[in-house]
């Protein structure tokens, strides 16, 4: 029979557990947020607005508050805004983040084919799927996989630097 001792040691443990694990989930996310951000270095748009770039969050609360305490920097000089949710027309956004909660990922993939927009997510094997840009985690590092001819398609131009430190994936089987 546990003792109070066991009980309350096993609470602290678990207790540390958790919090270890929150801890990791949100470096893990403060790195995507990172990564999400710089994407836009390395990637060249057809027809890109004058005065404004935005990136599109939506399957994750989390992401789209990380990448709003970046809204009104200058990038590209144009001032970066974050839209949260799916806005009605997908060609406002330059990059559509789609968090894992998003259920309709699939339905977004098909919506933004054929317009000028960096899908990006670290749903499983997403750039495998016809994503743009999938995040994957190796050695304990969130890595960078890209789907060169999704990118293509949505006459995005990546750069060369960003191209050698990821992994490069086949188009989506249909």
């Amino acid at each position: 029979m546990p003792t109070l001792r066991h009980l309350l040691l096993t609470l602290l443990l678990c207790s540390g557990l958790v919090q270890a694990s929150q801890a990791e989930d949100d470096l893990a996310l403060k790195v995507k947020a990172a990564y999400v951000f710089h994407l836009v270095k390395f990637v060249d748009w057809p027809g890109l607005p004058p005065d404004s770039l935005h990136i599109c969050v939506t399957g994750s609360d989390a992401m789209g508050a990380m990448l709003g305490e970046l809204a009104n920097r200058q990038v590209k000089d144009r001032t970066l805004r974050i839209e949260r949710g799916v806005p009605s027309d997908l060609a406002i956004c330059q990059i559509l983040f789609i968090g894992r909660a998003e259920k309709q990922w699939s339905s977004l993939l098909s919506r933004a084919g054929g317009l000028p927009v960096l899908t990006v997510s670290d749903l499983e094997d997403f750039a495998r799927k016809g994503g743009v840009v999938g995040f994957y985690s190796e050695a304990g590092k969130i890595r960078l996989e890209i789907n060169p001819d999704t990118a293509r398609k949505a006459e995005l131009r990546i750069s060369a630097k960003l191209m050698e430190v990821a992994r490069t994936v086949p188009a989506a089987q249909e």
